[in-house]
């Protein structure tokens, strides 16, 4: 956590002065020093104590060391902003350049730690200019370098420092800072997600500050391993190495510490599902803890354990409000990344600017020196003079035109379709919103809802580039047709939407006008027509929304559908006798990050249905119950130890009762409805069967996820996709020259269908049929989809005979890649001859 390193990074600016002992007074200095190298800080601040009476009896580097112990104990005590304001008078005096090198880097380090950023790096700049005259502190300056780029991203200039830090170290004899230095090298990889090495990183740590006696960064270094082996799955090794840092972070006194490892063992508890009420506790406190520390970042972590510890009790309702707060922390924690960001580029920005002038100032003494010596030049001087402070100018003016046109540029790209040119969804409805607000008191406002019909069949038939014509055409006879009197974009697809404000018959009149000046396209030598579908919806006394105005729109475009396209159906017109929704059934995807991959048209069906049935992950089921609080949850016919066949055949019949009975029923199915899916298919064929009108409307599958996170292109080698049981029952071969994807690993062997856990028995036979064509060290990887926005995907590699002992989800996946192609080639590198 960064509240853990920050504080932390207060104990690597200190080493003892390089001083003998002459006298008394100076024994007694060397060992206050000596006592808060070692943590012992209250120890020292007692010794502090004793010695204030005879603080006149010391030369001026004596008091400035002891001053500088005191106030770094007092950063350490939790006082900051005190030992921010002292260190700042301290760096005012005069003293060695050793020691104020050491001053410089607890001041910044100080804060960072109180997020004082521009103050922390512009510190950082003046301390980085004493280096060439106190080489051996390089490395602790170094050190908060490296960490105040981790902070602001620069992960790979962070590494860089860290790692010469670490150089200069290593060819000293001091142990303590080869404790540091290793310290801030597992830092930088952590940052960087290269958790393997970050973890062999902190080993070497624990080794180094043992021998060094730092009993602070022996527990940092338990706590970082904790943390890396958590980020890799391995749970139970993590809730150890956790519990060990906290009770030495306890022991020693350092209560930021401690609260970081609270975290990581709960986090090891709950994903081993054990201890839960443990981790409640935990979290519970330091929730608490980090709400009065402001620290957002370990708020939101916070909040995400606890939403995970709801999930696992079975409390969606308690998880959904945790990832709420999770989601509102993080967003906090965003922008003070930003501010951070912002303050490190300003400083980057003001330290070139001075360099300019010094540049500037030195050429202008040049002048001045040779103005004294060569009078008769002075007059050409001064004009080199000026023609270099006339070019600097230039180049700055040309850099300020240069990013003003680059904003523009961006930000035209961030409202805008790239293909169209016309706005897109989010800068429609921005607008959109401002103008149907302003229409309440102006006059009428009316939404136009336009897509392609059989747009499908124009990719399919002449191919995607035509395709893309098509809407490149139909923007710009949109933006053509609305000629600057309302808002047109495109909502995705080949769907556009165009706000107006004015009546439905105008609205109309645009619309035919606009079919008029439809073409037909040439591309490529083969030349296609197409026609368009819309739905007009004005607004009335009874339209509260924007999004109920476009959603009226959209079911009026829907009618003009199913009444033979090619036409304009206004919603006003069926208002007053709008028909019963006909009986008929319709199965919907909800995606596997629902918020993100639903489409408008499932969620329309999700809204507009008089029944819906839900068999979807807890957040989804969560959010549509938001909306439709009358959904049905059809994973209560799931049970440990039930037939999971019974369990279809209980959800088959649950719908088709209430699509027998008359209604529109919509169910929603994770994922996409069709892809490894009994009950999808088998109720639309039924409805179908009786005469009932059924249609499943697609989703994004796993299988859509996968390509897009592992960056595999199923077009290079092809790719075989079974689930695990059929493979490992039946006699399937797999392809070994092209992708192979074998999806509920985890269910492997299970021909009863009441498993819902990994045996170690069926996997272990799945190893040995796969031996038959794989070598034992061929590379797999274990895949599952993130469902949240804020978790990421997991792709753990391992050979394949270790996969009996891995980890593994209901869901899980497992990805073979091709025999004949090397890892880079086969994930993500060029792939010759893909389009």
């Amino acid at each position: 956590m960064y509240r853990l390193i920050q504080i932390a990074l207060l104990s690597l600016a200190f080493a003892s002065a390089p001083v003998l002992a002459t006298d008394a007074l100076e024994a007694q200095v060397q060992e206050i020093e000596r006592l808060a190298v070692t943590a012992h800080w209250r120890e020292s601040n007692a010794k502090i104590e004793d010695l204030s009476s005879r603080l006149d009896a010391l030369t001026p580097e004596q008091r400035h060391r002891v001053a500088f112990v005191r106030l770094r104990n007092l950063g350490l005590a939790g006082d900051e902003r005190a030992a921010l304001k002292g260190l700042a008078d301290l760096l005012q005096q005069d003293m060695p350049t050793a020691l104020r090198i050491r001053v410089y880097v607890t001041a910044i380090s100080i804060a960072a730690n109180v997020e004082d950023w521009p103050l922390a790096f512009t510190w950082l700049g003046e301390g980085l200019s004493y280096l060439p005259e106190a080489p051996a502190e390089s490395a602790k300056l170094l050190g908060v370098a490296s960490y105040l780029h981790t902070l602001v991203g620069e992960t790979g200039k962070a590494r860089e420092l860290a790692l010469r830090a670490l150089d200069l170290v290593e060819s000293g004899n001091d142990p303590r800072a080869l404790c540091l230095a290793l310290g801030d090298v597992a830092l930088a990889e952590d940052h960087a997600r290269n958790f393997r090495e970050a973890e062999a990183w902190r080993h070497r740590q624990i080794d180094a500050c043992t021998r060094a006696g730092d009993l602070v960064f022996v527990a940092n270094g338990k706590y970082g391993v904790g943390k890396m082996a958590a980020s890799q799955r391995r749970h139970a090794e993590a809730l150890e190495w956790a519990r060990q840092a906290l009770a030495e972070f306890e022991a020693a006194g350092f209560a930021a510490g401690a609260w970081s490892a609270r975290l990581v063992v709960a986090e090891s508890l709950i994903e081993s599902n054990r201890g839960l009420d443990e981790a409640h506790a935990l979290l519970t406190d330091t929730l608490q803890y980090y709400r009065a520390q402001e620290s957002d970042l370990a708020v939101a972590e916070t909040e995400r354990l606890l939403a995970r510890l709801a999930e696992r009790r079975g409390d969606l309702a308690a998880a959904l409000a945790h990832f709420k707060e999770a989601m509102s922390a993080s967003e906090a924690g965003g922008r003070v990344a930003h501010e951070r960001r912002l303050a490190y580029l300003q400083v980057e920005f003001d330290t070139r600017l001075k360099e300019q002038q010094i540049a500037l100032l030195e050429a202008e003494n040049e002048l001045a020196a040779l103005q004294a010596t060569a009078t008769q030049r002075r007059q050409l001087l001064l004009g080199v003079g000026m023609l270099g402070l006339l070019v600097t100018a230039l180049l700055l003016s040309g850099l300020l035109r240069h990013s003003f046109r680059e904003r523009r540029r961006y930000r035209w790209q961030s409202e805008h379709d790239s293909l169209t040119r016309l706005y897109n969804y989010q800068q429609v409805r921005k607008l959109g919103e401002a103008a149907f607000a302003r229409a309440r008191d102006t006059g009428p406002f009316t939404a136009i809802v336009a897509d392609i019909d059989l747009f499908k069949q124009v990719n399919d038939r002449h191919g995607h580039a035509a395709g893309d014509e098509a809407l490149r055409s139909l923007g710009t006879w949109i933006s053509e047709a609305v000629d600057g009197r309302g808002i047109a974009g495109r909502s995705g697809g080949d769907e556009f939407t165009m706000l107006l404000e004015t009546d439905a018959a105008e609205a109309e009149a645009l619309l035919q006008r606009l079919r008029g000046r439809i073409e037909p396209i040439t591309v490529f030598g083969r030349t296609f027509s197409f026609n368009i579908s819309s739905g007009v919806c004005q607004a009335d006394g009874h339209t509260a929304t924007l999004e109920q105005l476009i959603h009226e729109a959209d079911q009026a475009l829907y009618r003009a559908k199913h009444e033979g396209r090619d036409r304009v159906v206004c919603a006003n017109d069926h208002a007053a006798v709008a028909p019963e929704p006909a009986a008929g059934l319709v199965v919907v995807g909800s995606g596997i990050e629902f918020g993100r991959h639903v489409s408008e048209r499932a969620l329309s069906e999700i809204r507009e249905a008089q029944v819906v049935f839900c068999l979807a992950d807890p957040f989804a089921l969560a959010m549509i119950s938001s909306f439709r609080p009358d959904a049905v949850n059809l994973g209560v016919h799931y049970a440990v130890g039930k037939d999971r066949r019974q369990t279809y055949r209980e959800i088959d019949a649950a719908i088709m009762a209430e699509v027998r009975a008359g209604k529109r029923v919509c169910a929603v199915f994770y994922g996409h409805p069709g892809v490894f899916a009994d009950v999808p298919h088998r109720v639309v064929r039924k409805a179908r069967e009786e005469g009932i009108q059924a249609r499943m409307e697609p989703g994004i599958s796993a299988e859509a996820c996968l390509y897009a996170d592992l960056g595999i292109d199923p077009g290079q080698h092809g790719v075989q996709s079974m689930e695990t049981t059929h493979f490992l029952v039946h006699d399937r071969r797999p392809d070994t020259a092209g992708l192979v994807l074998l999806w509920q690993v985890a269910l492997a062997g299970d021909l009863s269908c009441t498993r819902f856990h990994a045996e170690h028995e069926g996997l272990q036979a799945l190893v040995d049929k796969l031996l038959r064509w794989y070598p034992p060290e061929h590379e797999v990887i274990l895949y599952e989809a993130a469902r949240l926005p804020i978790e990421t995907p997991r792709a753990e590699r391992l050979p394949l005979r270790d996969l009996p002992t891995a980890h593994y989800e209901e869901y899980t996946t497992l990805v073979i890649p091709p025999l004949d192609s090397p890892t880079e080639e086969r994930l993500g590198g060029k792939m010759s001859g893909s389009t």
